[in-house]
């Protein structure tokens, strides 16, 4: 029985988890290991058996590993083109002028976010991308329901903040 949940737990939020993963630090490697790690963990010391309760739980500790990566890297510089492929969302469309509209879009938002501290990156990630409701944003980010809305808040603010920043020419985006 405990065998048959941890496959099909694991089935369900590998790919999600990667991805996560993946777009934190813009490392194939290291988000596989990450992940190797967030399931090892789990086998280890999870007993939960609501599967909404472990897709949080999930998610909280591959962020753990994640912050204690990041911790571990040398410099800030490091850090910020570690997570520089926040955003991956491809273009379904070939038009040449739409392609390239979309691309400088997708790199003014990955510059935007790398502005941002770590906890309103990783919540507006899980609430925008991921699409977290506010319930497990507090499970997974260890955080009340009021300071998960309020957070979730300064993080928007703060992101369009810098948005108008770039557009008025401020800071060139690079």
């Amino acid at each position: 029985m405990k065998a048959q949940l941890w496959s099909e737990w694991f089935a369900e939020y590998q790919q999600p988890l990667y991805r996560y993963l993946y777009r934190m630090c813009g490392s194939r490697e290291v988000a596989e290991e990450l992940l190797q790690e967030t399931f090892y963990r789990a086998m280890l010391s999870l007993s939960i058996q609501d599967a909404r309760q472990a897709r949080a739980w999930l998610y909280k500790v591959a962020r753990h590993l994640y912050i204690d990566w990041l911790r571990k890297q040398t410099s800030e510089k490091s850090m910020l083109e570690n997570i520089r492929r926040l955003f991956s969302a491809s273009s379904r469309t070939y038009e040449p002028e739409t392609m390239y509209r979309q691309k400088e879009d997708k790199q003014r938002a990955e510059w935007i976010l790398q502005q941002l501290p770590e906890r309103m990156r990783t919540i507006l990630y899980l609430r925008e991308i991921e699409e977290f409701s506010y319930q497990e944003l507090a499970e997974t980010l260890a955080m009340s329901l009021d300071q998960v809305k309020v957070t979730l808040h300064r993080a928007r603010k703060k992101f369009r903040e810098w948005e108008k920043r770039v557009e008025g020419g401020m800071d060139d985006g690079g």
